[in-house]
């Protein structure tokens, strides 16, 4: 039996890179798998036709969003009655030169803050009903490299 056999797992930014990877492992791994995405509805939902089992979805969703997140919340609250694992994955950057400062406004620093750290917060709160309602549930809260280094947008979060 697969580890993670009927577990249900949401995954924030689950359309490319970590979010992706963990997707398929989760998948691999027997769990029903949830995919938020914030504007790449392409590649989500290529990730989710590559994903062997099913009942995986992909649900639009910026973790910046609380109303969002919160929808994503009650739509898994109605199809799966609980949550198993949720991975805070989603994140914002964008490449800048590390000493053009300008280019790091308040608009940006502001979104980089509001998915990178409150979206993650935001996100625990609208499933921790969803979580305990099963076995306890896990939260697992993704953090690159980037959050290490102070190099261009990543200044905003290091």
């Amino acid at each position: 039996v697969p580890r993670l056999y009927r577990k249900v797992a949401v995954i924030t930014g689950g359309s490319r890179g970590i979010g992706a990877a963990t997707a398929k492992i989760f998948a691999e791994e027997g769990a029903r798998v949830i995919i938020t995405h914030r504007n790449s509805a392409s590649d989500a939902e290529d990730v989710r036709a590559a994903l062997p089992g099913d009942g995986h979805r992909v649900i639009q969703a910026s973790a910046a969003d609380t109303s969002a997140i919160k929808l994503v919340a009650t739509s898994v609250a109605e199809t799966e009655k609980r949550l198993d694992i949720l991975v805070n994955n989603a994140a914002r950057t964008r490449v800048i030169p590390h000493d053009d400062l300008k280019a790091l406004d308040d608009d940006f620093f502001d979104a980089v803050m509001q998915t990178n750290v409150r979206g993650a917060f935001a996100t625990v709160r609208a499933f921790r009903d969803l979580l305990a309602a099963g076995d306890g549930g896990v939260i697992v809260n993704i953090s690159s490299l980037a959050a290490r280094m102070a190099r261009g947008s990543n200044i905003a979060y290091c």
